[in-house]
């Protein structure tokens, strides 16, 4: 059966760990072109919530998620089980150096660098095929503006948004726009050139 991506939030088992929200999960997974055999690469994998709907998205592929934090891994592993989801790998460490064995890659989600985004950058370069896509997600203008110096010069198409989402909330019989943090979506596709 096929897997439509934006599992609503609540369903996830959460913890105090951030986590990328329903609509920002739909556009990322979009951008990623994740299909039913990606090989996919989470970077800073937080409560698992990208790494659970790349891997019910790519039920024939395979998902690594890259976690630093024990609490964080812990909400992975339990988020895996909850979702019966057994496609996903949980890397303990940082990148770059969580990359250093993986296999080629179709899709690379950034949702967290730790400041080393030039050096997992290199890594996602080196890794992903041709025609594979790097998706990098910013709550941060600096970060965002990080992403489109690292992207220039490499053999990358690329271009970039901000979403900023507002949900109905009811309050008696009508609705409030509550917003969600806006964020930055930089999608790049790995040209034919060196790597």
């Amino acid at each position: 059966m096929r897997h439509f991506f934006g599992i609503k939030d609540e369903k996830f088992i959460r913890g105090d760990v951030p986590m990328t929200k329903q609509e920002i999960r739909m556009a990322i997974m979009n951008e990623a072109r994740v299909d039913e055999d990606s090989i996919v690469l989470d970077v800073g994998a937080g409560t698992g919530s990208i790494s659970i709907e790349a891997a019910l998205g790519a039920p024939k592929g395979h998902v690594y998620a890259i976690e630093r934090f024990d609490k964080a891994i812990e909400l992975v592993e339990q988020n895996m089980k909850k979702f019966n989801v057994t496609n996903i790998t949980v890397i303990k460490g940082t990148a770059p150096e969580g990359m250093a064995d993986l296999p080629a890659l179709d899709a690379v989600i950034i949702g967290g660098s730790a400041g080393q985004l030039s050096a997992i950058v290199d890594e996602a370069q080196r890794l992903l095929k041709v025609g594979g896509r790097l998706v990098v997600t910013a709550v941060t203008m600096e970060t965002g503006s990080a992403i489109l110096k690292e992207l220039k010069g490499r053999p990358f198409e690329y271009e970039g948004y901000q979403m900023a989402i507002n949900r109905y909330r009811k309050a008696g019989p009508y609705h409030l726009l509550e917003p969600i943090s806006p964020i930055f979506i930089v999608k790049a596709t790995k040209l034919d050139g060196e790597n």
